[in-house]
């Protein structure tokens, strides 16, 4: 009796794992939207843009990376769904606008997500000012940025 307990209660948890996994519907997904914009410092900061919609990446490399211009790449499913999760377990609506130290030389972070065209939310953080949920997704996205700029010979269109 005992055991059919314990597997009847694991059998729930892994379906309600399941379910909660993609929280965001067919129409969400094809319109989600996420972007990570790294501004300038005073020194020799990467300045670069990384748009991802619709599992296409897109990199607009300005300054201070290994390469600069524009890139395109497709992410895999594992790296999107990935994404999409932390963007869907993150509290959007409850996040400040910005997180900011105060010092003027640092560089600034730029997070836009949107799951609906006109509702794009915009959070500026310095350092390691965000919360968890927040840096989490930015360090995902910078980790991709660096992939792609390993990539550059093969993801220029």
């Amino acid at each position: 009796m005992k055991n059919k307990i314990i597997i009847t209660l694991l059998c729930a948890a892994f379906f309600v794992g399941c379910a909660k996994r993609n929280q965001f519907s067919s129409k969400q997904q094809k319109t989600f939207y996420l972007s990570i914009e790294k501004t300038a410092c005073f020194g020799s900061c990467p300045i670069y843009m990384l748009e991802v919609s619709k599992q296409e990446a897109k990199l607009n490399a300005k300054r201070f990376t290994e390469h600069e211009g524009l890139a395109n790449q497709v992410m895999s499913d594992m790296e999107y769904n990935a994404l999409q999760d932390l963007c869907a377990k993150a509290d959007w609506e409850n996040f400040d606008s910005e997180y900011l130290t105060g010092y003027s030389d640092l560089p600034s972070t730029i997070i836009r997500f949107s799951i609906h065209p006109t509702d794009t939310i915009g959070i500026r953080y310095e350092g390691n000012k965000a919360p968890a949920e927040l840096m989490q997704i930015g360090d995902m996205l910078q980790a991709y940025q660096k992939k792609m700029q390993a990539e550059w010979p093969t993801s220029l269109d």
